[in-house]
C-alpha cells in the first residue's frame, strides 16, 4: 500500500532540515534552495509546537473541570 502522510513532526522536520545541510555540503543543492528549506520547516516547527502546546492545554483544562465537579 502507498499511503499518503497529511503531516510531520518534530523529528521528520529536523531530518529534512539535516539532509537540506548535507545537501549544501555536497554541492547537491544550492544554499538558496536550502535556506528555502529551512524557511519552511521552522514555520512548520512553529506550528507542530503549537498545535502540541494546545493540546496539553486542553488536557489540563479538562483536567480542572472534573475536579471543579467533585
Amino acid at each position: 500500500m502507498n499511503e499518503t502522510k497529511t503531516s510531520l513532526g518534530l523529528a521528520e522536520v529536523n531530518e529534512i532540515l539535516s539532509t537540506a545541510l548535507l545537501q549544501v555540503t555536497t554541492g547537491k543543492i544550492s544554499p538558496k534552495r536550502a535556506q528555502v528549506i529551512s524557511r519552511i520547516a521552522l514555520a512548520l516547527s512553529k506550528n507542530i509546537a503549537n498545535v502540541e502546546l494546545k493540546q496539553r492545554i486542553d488536557v489540563l483544562e479538562q483536567m480542572l473541570l472534573e475536579r471543579k465537579r467533585k
